[in-house]
């Protein structure tokens, strides 16, 4: 079983894609489609502790992220990588260009352990904290680096949803939201998430979704993105 990146590498790594710009409204949406005994060690090995780190993201927006060897012969830079993805994307080759969203990212921790960002934003994590600013001080300082790493869970998503692997997708989504995609980037963010929710099959989520995209589609003055929205709301019986 092959390395993975530890959790605060992929961290590191969604923070640190270098090359998204913001997501331009109008944006193409996804229109939605008919769905038709053994002893316990204590001290696990490498190879079980990388199968369990392999399960803890198997479901996860880091699903198909590179093991730490592939990450580190990763030569291309990331801006080149997310230019060639976005490109895969737009011509329906999504599996590709999640790969390549992936290497991108990959690249982008190579490029920020090469210029010292990466001990930078640890730095940062540890003032925050000690200040008493917690995750809000750290985000407002990292704004721009968390922006890119939203951006980048976002497409990412959006070809999940293309494959169908709707719960790596919702968990893309979720990411970005939680990251503070910014506006009207999240109203795109939960109507997408909405639609994913209703192909899963969880209805209350997927209402919970699209109003919220009602609500701020309304807010940004966007009336055909907030007519979508309530046509996909409707159609939820």
């Amino acid at each position: 079983m092959k390395k993975i990146f530890t959790k605060s590498a992929v961290l590191a790594i969604a923070l640190l894609s270098s090359s998204c710009a913001i997501i331009p409204i109008p944006i193409p949406i996804p229109i939605a489609i008919d769905s038709g005994s053994a002893e316990v060690s204590h001290s696990p090995s490498p190879e079980q502790s990388a199968t369990k780190l392999d399960e803890k993201y198997k479901k996860t927006c880091y699903a198909d992220a590179l093991t730490e060897n592939e990450g580190r012969k990763i030569t291309e830079s990331s801006g080149s990588l997310e230019v060639l993805a976005d490109k895969l994307a737009a011509t329906g080759k999504h599996k590709e260009a999640i790969r390549k969203y992936n290497e991108a990212n990959a690249a982008s921790l190579n490029e920020a352990i090469a210029n010292g960002e990466i001990e930078d934003m640890d730095i940062s994590a540890i003032w925050h904290g000690w200040l008493g600013e917690g995750v809000e001080g750290f985000k407002k300082e990292n704004q721009a680096l968390l922006q890119k790493s939203a951006e980048s869970n976002f497409k990412i998503g959006r070809s999940y949803v293309q494959i169908g692997k709707f719960e790596l997708a919702a968990d893309c989504f979720d990411e970005a939201l939680e990251l503070g995609i910014l506006p009207p980037n999240d109203a795109v963010v939960h109507l997408n998430r909405g639609d994913t929710h209703a192909r899963m099959g969880a209805k209350y989520k997927a209402k919970a979704d699209l109003k919220q995209a009602i609500v701020l589609f309304k807010k940004y003055k966007l009336p055909s993105y907030q007519k979508e929205a309530e046509k996909r709301l409707e159609a939820i019986k």
